[in-house]
């Protein structure tokens, strides 16, 4: 009788009549069937799972008691019984932060023979890993992946052994009362949840049949029928499964309906396709320090690899070329599984670059060896280059990336950061995108505005909703799955994805990988619009200032590795291991979180830790290679063009060198007659000058006059002092040390100098100290500088700063009208506007700039330089130089304290082109060191006669000396002189820096052959070079283009 009962009642829910359905009402019934926290003792879901009960639920759990817990150490946590000690749920405590406990688990080998038998784990949100009794890593543990599918591996008759690894800390770090606030370090975590259930397959895949239903009713267009359609079909399955009892023929007849529902043969005929894409975006260092992320990785690929192993059609792609190389040091098996999974194509190594990095603070030359060792690792482990540049969170793109790319045999470009763009909508979602050379890359930015989907249909309606490039493009990416530890995607995205790729009138979705997609992509991309230049993000302006130190360390361990590089060439040592183990430790720290200065203050520890250990090992290395020549008083200058300049010795004996160019050897004195700095003080001023400038200050120290003598032009404005610092109320919106906002100029407040005095009357050097007190703020006091034959003033600014919210500038106001500013980027530079006549325009009231900023009319033209300093903004004739910041999130004391700032002012006569002051800029921020300075030995001295020519000095054949590679060409600079990859060879890099077509000529001591290569040194396609004798040309340049010429 009850039989007959619920089939009649089945039949009834099956045909049960017209009803007029209220939709509201409805959803929430599919809503409260399926949740985990209404009517759980009636509804769907809590009849899913059911808890394993008796015998301590079938698990037992014993802590480590050792106090090193560290991965390296496994095996001596886990040879001792003896060392675990046992606990209960609720009971033990985990901390503190940043640190890891061991859990042992202990299951019976009663469930063995269960098929869908899972752990629940849950420690207060904190991160965990599981591992095998032998410790192989299976899967991560967080709060956006709680459940461990157990796996006797066919072993019956004994216990299941797994250890759980705890981090003590969270997804996203410990941030005290807030995410991104600094960690709260007495943060403790227990253990919340852990306990065996055993899992009803066939009612969970109704329960995912109805999420889906209900994810689809609820988020598409409320007018389009298939939002009734998913309504009604979750609706009818509801009715089924509550008038059949939850009987078993019940769930089976709704699983009918859901087949119905989700068929294949009624999906969508759009020509629209969505490439969805499994990654795990996880940053290299952010909310927790360094070695935290070696654990993220881990947890998260491990969770990826037993996907993979449990569904072949799964494919993921991992980015960061570093993370894998982490893999192989401190996981050594999880990465040969790893290698296994890339051989069959469904791991996907992507992006090519050895970090993420930052792309508007790192130099070109920084930028390509990204790819040089990212691409490298890539080839030597897995026999694979990379063709896509894989930046999705980096805070905008320079517009030189285009040509490094292709360069780089790097094709493709994907992104979606700018769809964070608080003024402006970028206007393409496909497109290509030219450089400021002409070099295009074809891009995509995923329409969804997300590299972390939960596979929903809100993503993936938006997906196609939202392209700018309607009817230009119909393949479109859609990238999911949880990042930052949080695992990458899980097995109920796979499911959902299966589900809505099988839905009438849903546009067409498929796992996929980034190449089927910028292939199919291309295929049809002669529709595709052009983008040109950079690609500005209207967002965390303030990463371009926030933590001075790191982006002082990077500027200089650029220029550090440029000398040592063209030290060993010099002295034809090879030492590429060692170089490369320096460079690995500049790109690493140029993450998109490290160097923006965007992390907590434990990785700022690591970062100046990191640059300890270069400045260590560099120094060492340096000297070295000194002591093998046994030289004294060695000078490098390892640019293209001869340089003078004054210099500081150890015995503080001031002297002005005479270099040659592309040279190593003996520093040599100037004792050519020059005419001399002076200093002329009176009452109310006092006044620097050399032959070329003239700087007079008033008796405070506001600077008030800088005269041009060639051209008998002031560049200050009329009435206006020059040097003027200025602080600004500093309070974004929520991103602390990301973002400073438009309104803050609105708070600006000047603080004037106090006093003068002078320091140094000649016969090199003429300077002044200026005072400017701060108030609350810190304390300032500045030295003005004017050297022999130098055509800037310069200053060097010693700051204490112990502000809040505050945002400290230099301003100069210049007797200067243009509608464009011109700012210098990696190999270039680029012009943005004055004014704001456009919403594009005044979105750019703060810039980033590498070590010039400039201002210029035809005939005239003031440069601001910059020795280790990125934010620049513009305003009709003023240009202005961001100092420091004081954001008190993610890093409660960012900024506080010393700091040495040094820039300059550079006025010249001409235009921008014929300015040099490509070339005066990098003396600054790289100014001649005589090194092995000897107490008794003197200096050579020479006589330079000045003719013009940039090769006029020549000094061979002297021992330690080396001067046999030059370079013609005036335009064009020299930014790399190493050895090839391959050791076989010599390699020299130069770019065209002043936008013009030109020619150079390369001559080299020895040469058998000459060649253009790309910048990997991948001799795949390579130009041979005309050679006359020792001389290499002429190598033709078009404007900013960058060559890369190896010299056998």
């Amino acid at each position: 009788l009850q039989h007959y009962f619920i089939q009649s009642n089945l039949r009834m829910a099956i045909n049960p009549g017209p009803v007029l359905k209220h939709k509201r009402a409805t959803l929430e019934r599919l809503e409260k069937f399926i949740s985990d926290t209404y009517f759980t003792d009636v509804n769907l879901f809590g009849r899913i799972d059911s808890k394993v009960v008796g015998n301590n639920g079938g698990i037992k759990l014993s802590k480590s008691l050792l106090s090193d817990q560290s991965y390296s150490n496994f095996m001596n946590i886990t040879s001792s019984t003896d060392q675990f000690s046992s606990i209960e749920v609720g009971d033990a405590k985990f901390y503190p932060l940043w640190t890891q406990q061991w859990i042992k688990v202990q299951i019976d080998a009663e469930y063995s023979a269960k098929n869908n038998l899972y752990l629940h784990w849950d420690v207060d949100g904190a991160e965990s890993m599981v591992c095998k009794e032998n410790g192989f890593p299976i899967q991560g543990l967080s709060c956006k992946r709680k459940e461990l599918k157990i796996d006797f591996d066919g072993v019956t008759k004994k216990d299941l052994i797994l250890y759980i690894q705890i981090s003590c800390t969270g997804l996203f770090g410990a941030g005290y009362n807030g995410m991104i606030n600094p960690p709260d370090q007495r943060r403790e975590y227990s253990l919340k949840h852990a306990y065996l259930f055993e899992r009803d397959e066939e009612k969970y895949q109704i329960f995912m049949d109805i999420s889906v239903m209900y994810d689809i009713a609820k988020n598409s267009d409320t007018d389009c029928s298939l939002s009734f359609d998913a309504l009604y079909a979750g609706n009818k399955i509801i009715n089924l499964i509550t008038l059949g009892n939850h009987s078993e023929e019940s769930y089976k007849l709704a699983r009918k309906i859901s087949k119905n529902f989700f068929s294949i043969e009624s999906s969508s005929n759009s020509r629209d396709k969505i490439h969805a894409i499994g990654n795990c975006h996880i940053d290299c260092a952010w909310l927790w320090p360094y070695h935290e992320t070696i654990r993220k990785v881990a947890r998260s690929w491990s969770s990826t690899l037993s996907m993979i192993n449990r569904d072949l059609s799964f494919k993921f792609a991992g980015s960061q070329v570093v993370q894998f190389d982490w893999l192989k040091s401190y996981y050594p098996s999880l990465f040969s599984a790893l290698k296994t999974q890339v051989k069959n194509q469904t791991f996907i190594p992507v992006g090519g670059s050895w970090v993420e990095m930052d792309t508007n603070i790192p130099s070109g030359e920084s930028m390509i060896r990204q790819f040089i060792y990212g691409q490298k690792f890539y080839r030597n482990e897995f026999g694979i280059h990379s063709d896509i540049l894989w930046l999705p969170d980096t805070f905008g793109y320079s517009g030189q990336l285009p040509q490094i790319m292709k360069l780089c045999d790097v094709n493709y470009f994907l992104s979606q950061k700018l769809s964070w763009n608080l003024t402006n909508t970028f206007p393409h979602h496909s497109f290509y995108w030219k450089g400021i050379d002409q070099s295009k890359v074809l891009a995509h930015f995923p329409p969804g505005d997300t590299y972390e989907s939960d596979v929903n249909t809100k993503d993936i309606l938006k997906t196609i909703s939202n392209n700018k490039d309607k009817g230009r493009a119909h393949d479109q990416m859609l990238l999911f799955g949880h990042g930052d530890g949080g695992g990458g995607p899980t097995p109920a995205m796979i499911e959902k994805l299966d589900r809505f790729s099988n839905v009438q009138g849903f546009p067409k979705i498929s796992i996929s990988t980034p190449s089927l997609f910028f292939e199919a992509l291309e295929k049809s991309s002669n529709m595709l619009c052009e983008w040109w230049g950079e690609l500005y993000f209207e967002l965390h302006r303030g990463t371009y200032t926030s933590h001075a130190q790191l982006k002082e360390w990077n500027r200089r361990c650029e220029f550090m590795m440029m000398d040592i590089e063209f030290l060993c060439v010099a002295y034809g040592i090879q030492g590429p291991d060692k170089l490369e183990q320096l460079w690995k430790i500049v790109l690493f720290n140029q993450f998109h979180d490290i160097l923006p200065g965007s992390s907590i203050e434990d990785v700022f520890k690591d970062a100046m830790s990191d640059y300890a250990k270069f400045n260590k090992l560099y120094n060492a290395e340096f000297i070295n290679l000194l002591s093998s020549k046994d030289c004294n008083n060695i000078v490098v200058n390892p640019y293209n063009w001869p340089r003078r300049e004054v210099v500081q010795l150890e015995n503080q004996d001031t002297v002005l060198l005479c270099i040659p160019s592309l040279y190593v050897g003996p520093a040599m004195k100037d004792i050519t007659l020059i005419k001399v700095p002076t200093v002329e003080e009176a009452e109310d001023f006092i006044c620097l000058s050399n032959e070329i400038i003239c700087a007079k200050f008033n008796c405070s120290g506001s600077l008030y006059s800088l005269i041009h003598k060639e051209s008998n032009r002031d560049c200050l404005a009329e009435g206006a002092c020059g040097n003027r610092f200025v602080v600004f109320d500093d309070i974004p919106l929520f991103w602390d040390a990301w973002d400073v906002m438009e309104y803050h100029t609105e708070t600006r407040q000047e603080f004037l100098p106090s006093g003068i005095e002078v320091l140094k009357r000649g016969p090199l050097i003429a300077s002044v100290k200026i005072s400017v007190p701060l108030g609350e703020h810190g304390e300032m006091s500045v030295v003005a500088t004017v050297q022999a034959e130098c055509p800037y003033l310069a200053f060097k600014a010693e700051v204490n700063w112990k502000a809040c919210h505050k945002f400290l500038k230099v301003e100069f106001p210049l007797s200067v009208s243009a509608t464009e500013a011109t700012y210098e980027i990696q190999c270039g530079h680029v012009s943005r506007p004055t004014h704001a006549n456009t919403s594009w325009d005044s979105a750019k009231f703060e810039v980033s700039g590498h070590k010039w900023a400039h201002l210029g009319e035809p005939n005239f033209g003031v440069g601001l330089l910059s020795k280790s300093k990125y934010g620049y903004s513009s305003k009709h004739n003023q240009l202005t130089l961001s100092l420091l910041r004081s954001p008190k999130a993610p890093d409660g004391s960012a900024d506080m304290g010393n700091h040495t700032i040094e820039y300059a002012v550079y006025p010249h006569s001409g235009p921008l082109y014929s300015s040099r002051i490509v070339q005066h800029s990098i003396q600054l921020n790289h100014p001649l060191v005589v090194h092995a300075q000897a107490e008794d030995s003197v200096l050579k001295s020479v006589s330079c006669c000045e003719d013009g020519n940039y090769n006029t000095l020549k000094v061979e054949g002297e021992d330690g000396n080396y001067n046999s590679l030059k370079v013609e060409g005036e335009d064009v600079i020299v930014q790399c002189v190493k050895q090839s990859e391959d050791g076989k060879g010599l390699v020299i890099r130069m770019y065209e820096a002043y936008g013009n077509t030109t020619s150079a000529y390369l001559s080299h001591g020895h040469v058998t052959a000459a060649f253009s290569i790309n910048a990997v040194e991948r001799h795949t396609s390579k130009e041979e070079l005309p050679v006359s004798g020792n001389r290499i040309g002429p190598l033709k340049f078009t404007p900013f283009q960058i060559k890369t010429v190896y010299i056998e």
